[in-house]
């Protein structure tokens, strides 16, 4: 009993996603502040050291719930001799699924430095996404955001920071963090482009920039309806947990909701990360009713015919 305990208990945590776990883990460290200040003098020093080590628990717990995702990646990286693979079995997905995000990013920025073109959309029907959306609003204010805050946040630290060597390491960071929200934030606007996914006789293509990509067979959508509450609403209104679903939206709350059959083969990837049993996937749409028609239409018919 208290294996099977212990099982589904496992099983609910490698359900559970990192940002819930990071936020279960900040309201630790606030309940442990907080309990430290009120019961200073009443707790024990070592007591006081083991509630600003608390919020670690969480991680260790989501971490140690993948051991046999784990084995299994570094038996198939065995397999395969692949000691690339192999050296990141043991590291979590999502942060390898970051790190790889990341590189695209780069690899974004020096294509719009560059100037390279933009990669050709697949033939067929086309559905944008950055028309009627904030993102390039949001692109915008972020880029003279990152370009005031840099010389601003140096004229305060000049202010309130006396010692040269402390600021000078302070003056470094910034300019890191800058140049990497640049890069980020350049490299992101490549990669999106037009802002369009594709549907064509057999497969709908989605891209949302190098964040969420892949095909999706025709025959694997059962409808696509509009979105009318939250995701999560949505999700809680038809029993679907939230590891069963994606997001594919650049900035913008999903207007459009593609419901898939069960047990469809869709593999997409998202944040870097290959996401498979997927029941359902959120879409921001500038015209979410045509994509909606079009799915409702044999392959090969004018939607607006």
């Amino acid at each position: 009993m208290t294996a099977t305990f212990l099982a589904s208990h496992a099983e609910r945590l490698r359900q559970t996603s990192w940002a819930r776990v990071t936020r279960t883990a900040w309201a630790i460290l606030l309940i442990g502040l907080f309990t430290s200040m009120l019961l200073h003098t009443a707790l024990p020093h070592v007591l006081r050291r083991l509630l600003l080590v608390a919020p670690l628990i969480p991680f260790v717990a989501k971490d140690l719930s993948h051991l046999p995702d784990a084995f299994a990646r570094t038996r198939a990286a065995l397999a395969a001799r692949d000691w690339l693979a192999l050296g990141a079995a043991w590291l979590p997905p999502e942060l390898v699924g970051l790190l790889r995000l990341d590189g695209q990013m780069r690899r974004g920025f020096v294509s719009w430095l560059l100037r390279r073109p933009q990669p050709a959309l697949p033939p067929g029907e086309a559905f944008s996404y950055l028309e009627r959306g904030s993102y390039s609003t949001v692109v915008a204010i972020a880029l003279i955001s990152t370009l005031v805050d840099l010389p601003l946040n140096g004229f305060i630290v000049q202010l309130f920071v006396k010692t040269a060597q402390p600021r000078e390491v302070i003056h470094v960071l910034m300019a890191v963090a800058c140049l990497s929200s640049l890069v980020w934030v350049l490299g992101d606007r490549w990669l999106v482009g037009k802002g369009q996914h594709v549907l064509d006789d057999d497969f709908l293509h989605l891209r949302v920039g190098a964040r969420t990509t892949g095909i999706i067979p025709r025959h694997a959508i059962d409808r696509c309806e509009p979105l009318t509450v939250t995701a999560d609403e949505w999700r809680r209104q038809h029993g679907i947990e939230p590891h069963r679903s994606l997001c594919a939206s650049p900035l913008d709350k999903p207007n459009s909701v593609l419901i898939l059959n069960d047990n469809s083969p869709v593999r997409l990837t998202h944040m870097g990360v290959e996401r498979t049993g997927l029941a359902c996937v959120f879409l921001y749409l500038d015209r979410p009713q045509a994509l909606a028609s079009a799915l409702r239409h044999p392959p090969g018919m004018d939607a607006r015919t």
